[in-house]
This record gives C-alpha cells, sequence and structure tokens, in this order.
C-alpha cells in the first residue's frame, strides 16, 4: 500500500500578523528618529511624514501602519514636545560606548570598569545645559506610569553620565514621555 501526502501551498503575504508590541516600538522610535518636526504639528504633517519615511524605505508599509499618529501628535503638543522642536538643538539616536567606573553600577566594583552602552533616543539643548528625552511605547496607565518609570531610573542616569562626559555640558534633567498615555515624568 502507497502513502500519499498532501501538502498545502502556503499562502504568503496574505493575512500577515499584526506587529508585536515591540515591533511596534520600533516602528515609533524610527519615525521619532527621522520625522521632520517642522511637519510634526498637526495630524496632516505627522501623516505626510509616515508617508515620506514609507516612500524612503526608513519604513516599511506594516510599520507605516502601525504608527500611531495621534501618540505622535500628542507627543509634539506637548511640554516635553514643544521643547523639543524649540530647543537650541537637538540630537537623536546618540550610540555611545564608554567605559566607566564599576562602583557607579554596583557594589563591590571598586577599581573595575564596564564598557556602558547605550542609544540616548533625543537629547536636546537649552541654554547651554542638557534634558535627556527618552521615549517609551509601554502601554501603562494611571498611577502604574510612576511605577515604571521608576525601572528606568538607573538607565537614564546612565544616559546622564555618558551626555556628560560626551559633551563636558551639565544634564539639567532627564524625561520619560510614555507614548500611549501621552505622560511626561521627570527624573
Amino acid at each position: 500500500m502507497t502513502e500519499s501526502f498532501i501538502f498545502r501551498t502556503p499562502r504568503l503575504g496574505e493575512h500577515e500578523p499584526p506587529l508585536t508590541p515591540a515591533e511596534r516600538g520600533i516602528a515609533t522610535h524610527t519615525l521619532l528618529q527621522y520625522i521632520d518636526y517642522s511637519r510634526a504639528a498637526d495630524r496632516d504633517g505627522i501623516l505626510s511624514e509616515i508617508a515620506r519615511l514609507r516612500s524612503m524605505g526608513q519604513l516599511s508599509p506594516r510599520q507605516a501602519e502601525a504608527v500611531e499618529p495621534e501618540k505622535v501628535l500628542r507627543l509634539f503638543s506637548s511640554p516635553t514636545g514643544i521643547r523639543i522642536r524649540n530647543a537650541d538643538r537637538v540630537s537623536r539616536e546618540l550610540r555611545f560606548s564608554l567605559l566607566s567606573p564599576a562602583e557607579e553600577y554596583f557594589d563591590g566594583g571598586e577599581g573595575e570598569s564596564v564598557l556602558l552602552q547605550g542609544v540616548i533616543d533625543c537629547c536636546i539643548e537649552e541654554d547651554g545645559e542638557l534634558t535627556v528625552i527618552d521615549y517609551k511605547t509601554d502601554r501603562v496607565r494611571g498611577d502604574a506610569v510612576y511605577e515604571r518609570a521608576e525601572l528606568y531610573r538607573s538607565q537614564l542616569s546612565a544616559y546622564a553620565s555618558a551626555m556628560e562626559r560626551m559633551t563636558g555640558k551639565p544634564v539639567r534633567e532627564c524625561v520619560l514621555y510614555f507614548l500611549d498615555c501621552g505622560k511626561a515624568i521627570k527624573l
């Protein structure tokens, strides 16, 4: 007796699963990295920036669909977004690698060094002082945002230390901006 097998032909490109939360976060961060701030003042401008980045290949079609323009507009309409748009200088997606004293990060590290690496989403300069801004796409609501912000405190402290060492300028403050709930938390 001969066995027969039936194989289904895969349907590529049909009914693609939605992007994961992490993939949506990457899409949003990509938009924030490349958006023309002068076009971020209204929904139409943000939509045209999404289309521009899609046409340039910075955002895939799926990523462009996943970005929520209302949340981006809420950012750029907020005091944090207005500061970004009006800053003396703005730097985005700053990658860094620095050797740092280990004791700054954990007990018992005296005399040792750690390699500190990261990517700072945004750093603005106002009147010679810096503000480090980190965008978060975490889905948090209400008072849970303050608890979540505490989880990122050491990350932003490390970013502030890196910026001061790289620029020689003081960091005035660090801000977490939660896009989902539109809340800025100063740390």
